[in-house]
């Protein structure tokens, strides 16, 4: 009897999937391959999606740290300019001293040559004078004090000739000493700067090389989130194309669809929750990535069971194989435009056509199709319009 059942519901089914076929101008198989084909494509476009979502957020963390590098080279080129021109100010205020000193050089030059023609002068006209200026200092003289005085004054005179041009020399030995220090220091200074002027160098040499760096990946950021959002269009193309043959599908059935699809039963939208004693949600609806319904786990959730979360019929049940992604999978009918779907699975325990009980064991959590550890992904149609599934649970 439950094999006549069976096989009177897989006949209902396949004259459902028909009349889709003929109203769409296609052969059944191909309506009933059309679904898994769209569920495939668009577990491919998740799995691209997710591929160049990674991509993106790499390069992002990639270019951050570019730019961190690139910042820190800017604060101590900013450094190093600074340290180069505090010295460019120190070169030019040596410069300045022994340009001051040069010109004091030079004065003290000119004083000497000057006192020192004019000792010439002097010296030269004693020596012309000779003995006979000597005469007429002693015949000039009033007394030998006169005499002496007056002897002893033109000594005095070459004497304190000699000692200012002897003072003009210490001064200018001075001077000289102290430019000499002052181009010492300039020399110093100077050999310090170019040291810096290199290091200088070297950092403009890598800023550049890292705001090349920041330049490529700037595009390559571009880019990704040109091919993240022509996928993200794409995986919205498709789903809305799964969601109109849902439409199709139960357009197909006719007046009598809540009979044919869910083996009699009009579900009221009243739903329990499909993963008993597993109540963490790890994804929840849209999630930033088009999620079309929640994923349950937790710790030790391989293996637990899953159930019907409403009475219906079996619309498909997936044994094996990638299932469009979401692996060992159940479709439901509930009849009354509702649908469920339950994926992921370990195991699965009915078969399509069969008649379900609401809380009845239908499949264990597992890993399986496109999934990264073990969940139940869970979804909720409206015919054949997904819906946020906590629209139904608080």
């Amino acid at each position: 009897m439950a094999g006549k059942s069976y096989h009177k519901l897989a006949a209902v089914f396949l004259a459902a999937v028909l009349a889709l076929a003929t109203a769409a101008g296609h052969t059944p198989a191909q309506a009933a391959s059309s679904i898994s084909s769209l569920q495939q494509k668009q577990s491919q476009l998740k799995k691209q999606q997710n591929e160049t979502a990674a991509k993106l957020k790499q390069l992002k963390q990639d270019r951050n740290k570019q730019q961190e590098y690139k910042e820190t080279l800017d604060t101590q080129a900013q450094n190093i300019q600074s340290q180069i021109d505090t010295m460019n100010d120190q070169i030019g205020a040596l410069n300045a001293d022994i340009t001051s000193k040069e010109s004091q050089i030079a004065d003290k030059q000119k004083n000497i040559d000057k006192n020192f023609e004019q000792l010439k002068e002097r010296v030269r006209a004693i020596y012309l004078m000779g003995e006979s200026s000597n005469l007429e200092i002693v015949l000039g003289a009033k007394d030998l004090t006169d005499f002496l005085d007056k002897a002893e004054l033109m000594r005095s005179i070459t004497s304190h000739d000699s000692e200012i041009i002897d003072s003009l020399k210490t001064d200018l030995q001075s001077i000289k000493s102290q430019k000499e220090q002052i181009e010492a220091n300039r020399r110093q200074v100077a050999e310090a700067k170019k040291g810096l002027d290199q290091k200088n160098s070297e950092l403009s040499a890598l800023v550049n090389e890292s705001n090349q760096v920041i330049q490529k990946l700037n595009s390559s950021v571009v880019e990704a989130n040109s091919e993240n959002n022509r996928v993200a269009e794409e995986r919205k193309k498709v789903d809305a194309q799964i969601d109109q043959w849902y439409r199709d599908y139960y357009a197909s059935l006719g007046d009598n669809s809540d009979n044919h699809a869910s083996g009699g039963y009009v579900s009221k939208g009243q739903f329990i929750w499909p993963a008993p004693g597993t109540t963490k949600i790890t994804a929840y609806w849209g999630d930033g990535r088009g999620h079309k319904g929640i994923d349950i786990a937790g710790a030790g959730a391989y293996g637990k069971p899953i159930v019907a979360a409403d009475s219906g019929r079996v619309m498909l049940a997936n044994h094996s194989g990638w299932g469009g992604g979401y692996g060992l999978c159940v479709y439901i009918d509930h009849g009354g435009g509702y649908s469920t779907r339950y994926g992921h699975a370990s195991r699965v325990v009915v078969n399509t056509g069969d008649i379900v009980k609401q809380g009845q064991v239908i499949a264990y959590i597992g890993s399986t199709g496109d999934s990264t550890g073990p969940h139940l992904h869970f979804e909720i149609r409206v015919n054949g319009v997904a819906q946020n599934p906590m629209k139904w649970f608080s």
